[in-house]
């Protein structure tokens, strides 16, 4: 009768030591992953990136100012007065188009003068013609030679005066008018009425649009190096508020050296000079052809080269650490643990190649796969714990 009591105390017992050791344990479970997440908030957070596959493309921007290739400026030689301007600035003009018209009283009085003169010499000449008739009737051998010579030297005078008139009235038809030179553009006018040519400097300025347009622009030598002669470029201009794309030709590429650089050059030669100084960057001079666009418009330049990873692998720049001259990165390891995995900084020495600012190409060190730190809440140091 007093076994079956007994028997039930004991399982009760045991059901209490069972209960009482699974919430021991999990209360030490729980204790135990909460102080390991508690150790993991408190630890650094990092941000990572994979290095990619690709090649690296560097871009170059620069700008310039457009100018002509021939400018020409147009004044009257003789500084007669401006008597009527015909263009104004930014007017196309055409060959041969009339620009200035000029005056000089004293000019036109001159060639009146000579018109007087020559009319005198042929009422003269008249005259002498009616002698040598007259004496010709006569039969006076003596007057008709001597009427004859004097007829003869009355128009050889009366040719050169001819010719005189006839320059002077070129030359004075020539300085009435300023003619363009070419097809073009008026750039400037100076040119005002009632005022002696010049007055301002020259009265008209023109831009040879046949010829086209050229901009020198000083671009870095890495980049100089590598450009040619009639090499194209692809270049915009700002017009009228719009880009307009127009396609240029290197037409000249000088080296420029700073002062130092110069000096370096001569140290390496000995002393001697070296004709060939180390250049810091390049003149790139570029013709355009184009309609629309004007002198003194902005131009905007990209240059861009791509160079192959060869094995390497591309990485934002912010990962990039240096020590002294070396380079190197922090790469995160993955540890698998019983209560969850960790992450531990390691260091890893680098070999770079070229960089476009942005990114840098690594060609040994890591891998595609590793895991690089590229910003961190405080900093780190190689074998400590992180967040990521």
């Amino acid at each position: 009768m007093t076994a079956a009591p007994t028997e039930d105390l004991n399982v009760r017992k045991k059901r209490k030591i069972v209960w009482f050791s699974g919430l021991l344990f999990g209360s030490l479970l729980f204790l135990t992953l909460a102080s390991n997440t508690l150790l993991t908030l408190n630890l650094p957070k990092v941000r990572t990136e994979l290095g990619r596959e690709g090649a690296l493309v560097t871009t170059w921007h620069g700008t310039a100012r457009l100018m002509p290739r021939q400018r020409i400026d147009l004044s009257n030689k003789a500084e007669w007065s401006v008597k009527k301007v015909h263009v104004k600035e930014g007017d196309r003009v055409a060959k041969g188009t009339t620009l200035v018209t000029y005056e000089n009283p004293a000019a036109e009085q001159e060639v009146l003068d000579r018109q007087d003169e020559l009319a005198q010499q042929r009422l003269a000449l008249a005259g002498l013609q009616d002698a040598y008739i007259e004496a010709v009737q006569n039969n006076d051998e003596m007057q008709v030679r001597r009427s004859k010579r004097e007829l003869e030297r009355a128009q050889l005078a009366i040719g050169v005066q001819e010719r005189k008139l006839r320059t002077m009235q070129s030359e004075t038809g020539a300085r009435e008018r300023l003619l363009a030179p070419f097809d073009g553009v008026v750039t400037q006018v100076r040119a005002t009425a009632q005022l002696p040519s010049g007055s301002g400097g020259p009265d008209i300025s023109v831009v040879n649009s046949q010829q086209g347009y050229q901009f020198e622009i000083d671009v870095p030598d890495v980049w100089g190096r590598k450009l040619r002669p009639e090499e194209k470029l692809n270049v915009q201009i700002e017009h009228e508020g719009a880009a307009v794309a127009v396609e240029g030709i290197i037409i000249e590429i000088r080296a420029i050296a700073t002062a130092a650089e110069t000096e370096e050059a001569s140290l390496q030669e000995g002393g001697r000079g070296n004709p060939h100084p180390l250049a810091s960057s390049h003149q790139v001079v570029v013709k355009v052809q184009h309609p629309n666009v004007q002198a003194n418009e902005l131009v905007n330049v990209e240059l861009t080269q791509t160079e192959k990873t060869d094995g390497g692998m591309l990485i934002t720049n912010a990962a990039l650490r240096q020590e002294g001259k070396n380079s190197y990165v922090l790469v995160i390891e993955e540890r698998l643990g019983p209560l969850g995995n960790t992450f531990i900084v390691r260091k890893a020495p680098v070999r770079l190649g070229g960089t476009n600012g942005q990114e840098t190409l690594v060609l040994q060190g890591v891998y595609l796969k590793d895991r690089i730190v590229v910003e961190s809440s405080e900093p780190l140091t190689e074998g400590q714990r992180v967040r990521v």
